[in-house]
């Protein structure tokens, strides 16, 4: 199984914070067409049985502070860490200030590590956010529009927009040469899949590829990942356990 790592230094990282905003503007904008949103009211029959979230938006004062919801204690309820050293992880930590700025709240993050066997083992609460609407989507629906797998020409559609804005950015250039730009297109990758998930949140998908299960609650949304190295559908039930847990809280 892949392994994303966070690199410490300032260069790397902001590198990756640059291309993650590539990556991200180019999934806003195939996100936005009334096609998509058709073709996944066909795919996903959770969005037909309901497509309004709820009005209780209680995960807006977790905004960039992952880590007041997931803690060590909420994980070993879940997940049994052997006796092993637990490596405890936050973006301010990784960027070595006391306090984040405004424009890092977005990317706030809390990630526990462990091994077993020498095999590395991962839970992580990603970033808190509100989801962002069309006047004709509501958050369900933006939702469903944003994770859902897409067909082999949307794929292709935004690849080649992913490409023109790499390989022709200015502040992609300044910071690494065509070949590599050519690299990082060809890793990406657009052929995630999701699955819907029953019973969590107004909303869920679980991108099995990366491991992330992606929840919806009102107009906020959350990423946990779970990487336990005992299989896919393994990783996927304590991940839903930990989201219901995080949505306890957060809504109590």
């Amino acid at each position: 199984m892949k392994e994303i790592n966070l690199y410490l230094s300032k260069k790397p990282i902001k590198i990756m914070m640059l291309t993650g905003c590539l990556f991200f503007l180019i999934l806003a904008c195939g996100n936005s067409s009334d096609k998509t949103s058709g073709n996944l009211n066909s795919e996903n029959p959770s969005v037909e049985k309901s497509n309004k979230a709820s009005s209780n938006n209680c995960l807006k004062k977790f905004y960039g502070k992952p880590e007041n919801l997931l803690t060590e204690e909420m994980v070993a309820k879940y997940v049994d860490f052997q006796g092993a050293e637990v490596e405890y992880m936050t973006l301010a930590i990784a960027f070595k200030k006391p306090e984040l700025s405004k424009g890092d709240l977005s990317s706030a993050f809390v990630s526990f590590k462990w091994k077993i066997n020498r095999q590395r083992h991962k839970v992580s609460l990603g970033s808190i956010d509100k989801i962002k609407l069309y006047k004709s989507k509501t958050p369900v629906d933006r939702f469903y529009a944003k994770y859902h797998t897409k067909t082999p020409e949307e794929q292709e559609e935004l690849k080649k927009l992913y490409d023109s804005l790499v390989l022709n950015s200015d502040q992609v250039k300044s910071k690494t040469d065509k070949s590599n730009a050519v690299m990082l297109s060809e890793a990406i990758g657009f052929n995630f899949a999701y699955l819907p998930v029953e019973d969590i949140g107004d909303a869920a998908v679980w991108e099995y590829k990366v491991n992330d299960l992606k929840v919806l609650v009102g107009d906020y949304q959350f990423t946990v990942n779970v990487d336990l190295n005992k299989g896919n559908d393994f990783d996927l039930e304590k991940a839903k356990l930990i989201a219901k847990a995080i949505i306890e809280k957060a809504c109590k």
